[in-house]
């Protein structure tokens, strides 16, 4: 089902924020992409953390009593647990990048490498969202965008991602237009939106 200019789906506003919003509901590899090494390494610490607490737990409070000789745990306990804090730390890591995609955190690095990256895509007369090379129509993009925008923020209950291509980002692409202080220096010469979109709905903030 393809959508027209009489029958377009309604989307709110985006969410107030502290700083410029760079992605209402970014594709997964994306947040991943965008992690700082603060991410990478709280991430990391996470997942040696989990075994470290369980092997310094059972030192403190041995598993046959207070008093008696810490056990010596099973490997598959302390595999467990590293298989639990390296999801932890992920969830950790991808949930503070999304924030920055919302706004939501300190986000200058992000916001100029978006723009370069999106100013890059569109000098190519590429969709900057990949939308084109979905296999969902409009209405199942609709569909999708609907379910995962702001879904970083229950990953400790339902793991769940932004795994497709759509136009529902809440950004409007005009604004890469505009040169910002140092951007000349990148070189890029845009294509026009009518052009790269044709008679397709161009990306905006509703």
């Amino acid at each position: 089902m393809s959508y027209t200019a009489s029958n377009r789906p309604v989307r709110s506003l985006p969410l107030d924020s502290d700083y410029e919003l760079i992605d209402g509901d970014p594709y997964f590899g994306r947040v991943v992409r965008y992690f700082r090494p603060s991410d990478y390494l709280n991430w990391g610490i996470a997942t040696a953390a989990f075994p470290l607490a369980i092997h310094f737990w059972e030192k403190v409070d041995p598993m046959n009593g207070r008093g008696a000789k810490p056990v010596k745990l099973p490997l598959g306990t302390y595999r467990y647990a590293t298989i639990m804090g390296f999801f932890g730390g992920f969830y950790l890591s991808y949930i503070r990048s999304s924030q920055r995609f919302l706004g939501w955190r300190e986000n200058e690095r992000e916001v100029k490498k978006d723009r370069y990256e999106i100013k890059s895509l569109l000098a190519q007369g590429k969709m900057p969202y990949h939308e084109n090379e979905s296999a969902l129509d409009d209405r199942l993009k609709d569909v999708a965008n609907r379910n995962s925008q702001y879904s970083a923020l229950m990953l400790w209950i339902i793991p769940w991602f932004n795994f497709a291509y759509h136009p529902y980002h809440q950004v409007n692409l005009e604004k890469y237009y505009v040169d910002r202080p140092g951007e000349e220096a990148w070189g890029f010469k845009l294509k026009p939106l009518s052009e790269i979109y044709g008679d397709k709905q161009v990306p905006s903030i509703n």
